[in-house]
């Protein structure tokens, strides 16, 4: 694994956004949005660094998931939960698949999510994909975050199958 000069993103505010004042999740989500570009292009190096291209082709985007579930590696012994430089790595995984979601469904975007449940919803006050018009419930919502952390804690667990990007990414256009 080459790191080259990766560095994790920097929130502005500590602690899970769900737990925020509103106030703060909002800044924290503009904050998030303002440095997407910038994180999609320390991430495209660092995928550069070890031999892929960031794209949004199901190729690149099997290629991306096959890199990740064979390098990502859990915060202690027999941990599920990736170590926090891989949850970096997530959240601009996350970045990128939602941007190829939105790419390939222009009716989608990325949303400041406030949940009716609060911070039992573990979305809230964290930015999504929404949009979506080929379901009924019109707050329907897709994590992306959350989705690459899953992944990789699912391949921690010893059940990454690969696919799961591109599949991800299919399903969420499919209900644009």
């Amino acid at each position: 694994m080459e790191w080259g000069d990766y560095r994790p993103f920097q929130p502005l505010e500590d602690g899970p956004v769900g737990d925020l004042s509103p106030a703060a999740a909002l800044r924290e989500y503009e904050h998030r949005m303002a440095t997407k570009d910038e994180r999609l292009a320390v991430l495209a190096g660092l995928v550069g660094a070890n031999g892929l291209r960031l794209g949004a082709s199901d190729e690149d985007l099997d290629a991306l998931e096959g890199w990740y579930l064979a390098e990502v590696e859990p915060e202690a012994e027999g941990s599920t939960r990736p170590r926090p430089l891989w949850i970096a790595v997530a959240y601009d995984l996350g970045l990128h698949i939602g941007d190829t979601i939105v790419a390939r469904a222009p009716g989608l975007s990325w949303t400041f999510y406030r949940s009716r449940a609060g911070a039992r919803d573990v979305s809230h006050q964290n930015p999504v994909i929404m949009g979506f018009t080929g379901v009924r419930n019109k707050r329907y919502n897709v994590d992306p975050f959350l989705f690459a952390v899953g992944v990789g804690g699912s391949r921690l667990d010893g059940r990454g199958t690969g696919g799961a990007f591109r599949t991800f990414v299919c399903s969420a256009v499919g209900h644009a």
